[in-house]
């Protein structure tokens, strides 16, 4: 059962209100390409955020040498790595691995993700 006398500050709750007021960022430097940073650990070393790439948008593709990338689309489809992904789809990036991503359709594609380094910052040794 949750105690209702809990503290809860320390929980971080955005309404479509507030990320409607986060702005978009140009990612990568790619054209049609923009990044909105939900979440960032004190430490810098997760990144919570939305990706959107607008109808006909594509990276020139990359890879992560020391980092995983998780990534649902949340609307529109696109191309990661040579498949097509739609709405519910989920996309796991392991460190090294090069991939694409373009939009697919006439519709903006939106994609919620999680960044993080292989070795977080914040383990233990």
């Amino acid at each position: 059962m949750v105690d209702p006398a809990a503290d809860d500050t320390q929980v971080t709750i955005l309404t479509h209100v507030d990320l409607h007021e986060i702005g978009w960022v140009p990612l990568h430097g790619a054209e049609g390409i923009e990044n909105k940073i939900l979440w960032r650990s004190e430490s810098g070393d997760t990144i919570v955020g939305l990706m959107r790439l607008q109808a006909g948008a594509a990276d020139a593709g990359h890879a992560h040498p020391g980092a995983t990338q998780h990534a649902w689309v949340v609307e529109g489809h696109a191309r990661v790595a040579g498949r097509d992904v739609g709405p519910g789809s989920y996309v796991f990036v392991p460190p090294g691995a090069d991939h694409h991503t373009a939009a697919v359709g006439s519709q903006a594609c939106t994609m919620f993700y999680v960044y993080q380094p292989f070795e977080p910052l914040h383990r233990e040794h």
